[in-house]
């Protein structure tokens, strides 16, 4: 499985909230296998991603571009952010063309996620469904929280954090732009999306209420 699947919103909302990932297989070409994760990021950043990253080392948010390119490595996980199915089906193409021989794994709504690979020429061998939160989902935070912790599939942005930003946004003292940035650092893998994050923090800065929301 993968811990991007467990995204929370409104159908609308993930429709600009792409991510692709790409790993070795520990059994069959995990050594030697630095050089193509690199190139997949190389790709990934053809496309201009909201947010990439390498869980062994951070996003965008924290090292540098090239420094984190340099320090890949066999034992990463490597992963890029879009804002469209353009964007994500151009990726792919391009992968599909270098046929860098990694596990390539495309989360979103799942039609779309369908769409994206026909686009590419591609038909997904695998899917993957979230069945939702079980057990005392009470103690849950509230929906319009869950839509921005449950970008970090890692669990390191904090609901108290989400509150915390979006009540600094209420109070002019950072755009929204700056508080989903500041979410974003937290979360090592680069999968947390900042546009759609700053989009849920203004809805909660306002407000917004619960209804219409469901697990992607």
């Amino acid at each position: 499985m993968s811990h991007s699947l467990h995204r929370f919103g409104r159908p609308p909302d993930l429709r600009d909230d792409w991510i692709i990932l790409a790993m070795s297989s520990r059994d069959v070409n995990k050594k030697g296998s630095a050089p193509l994760l690199r190139r997949f990021l190389e790709i990934a950043l053809r496309h201009d991603p909201l947010n990439w990253g390498d869980i062994r080392q951070g996003s965008r948010y924290s090292p540098a571009t090239a420094d984190l390119l340099a320090g890949v490595s066999d034992e990463s996980i490597v992963h890029a952010v879009y804002a469209s199915r353009e964007a994500t089906t151009s990726c792919l193409q391009d992968l599909r063309r270098e046929d860098l021989g990694l596990s390539v794994v495309v989360s979103g709504l799942m039609d779309d996620v369908r769409r994206a690979a026909a686009g590419a020429g591609l038909k997904p061998h695998t899917a993957a469904w979230s069945l939702g939160v079980w057990g005392k989902t009470d103690r849950l935070p509230p929906a319009e929280v869950l839509e921005v912790t449950t970008m970090c599939g890692h669990g390191l942005v904090s609901p108290n954090s989400v509150r915390a930003v979006a009540a600094l946004l209420r109070e002019g003292r950072l755009t929204a732009e700056e508080a989903a940035a500041r979410l974003s650092r937290p979360c090592v893998c680069g999968i947390f999306n900042p546009v759609r994050a700053a989009r849920c923090l203004r809805r909660l800065a306002r407000g917004a209420d619960e209804d219409g929301l469901h697990r992607a």
